[in-house]
């Protein structure tokens, strides 16, 4: 018997294992996706939609050359590699969550429009005024 033996099957569709923790968080995710939608969307169909979306990343990532890549997040300052000038430009906070970019010497150039993109700098962000407006 091999592993796919053990599958329980619905035409068209295959049951896999996951962690109960990732579980937990996708229902979480899903929660605060669909909260206020009329219809509930499946559990499986909302994890389907969340793979698609990640391997069509993964494809243009493979195929398409990426002109502005994060480098590193961290507290004080965020790296974002520049791939069309061959730079690292360092973006600095200024005063509270503002960022500011060594390379343009600005505010508002796409390294900072880039890094505003990055879920991690949006938590970073998010942490950063949660203290200052405690």
């Amino acid at each position: 018997m091999t592993a796919s033996d053990n599958e329980k099957r619905t035409e068209g569709w295959r049951t896999v294992e996951l962690p109960e923790n990732l579980v937990v968080e996708v229902e979480q995710l899903m929660k605060e996706k669909h909260e206020k939608r009329p219809v509930q969307v499946a559990l499986g169909l909302f994890i389907g939609d969340l793979i698609r979306d990640s391997l069509k990343r993964a494809e243009v990532q493979e195929k398409y050359f990426s002109i502005l890549e994060d480098y590193a997040v961290e507290p004080e300052c965020i790296y974002i590699r520049d791939n069309n000038r061959d730079v690292i430009a360092e973006l600095r906070f200024k005063d509270g969550t503002d960022l500011y970019c060594n390379i343009d010497g600005a505010k508002n150039c796409v390294h900072v429009g880039f890094a505003w993109s990055l879920p991690a700098v949006q938590k970073l962000l998010w942490d950063k005024s949660k203290n200052l407006n405690s």
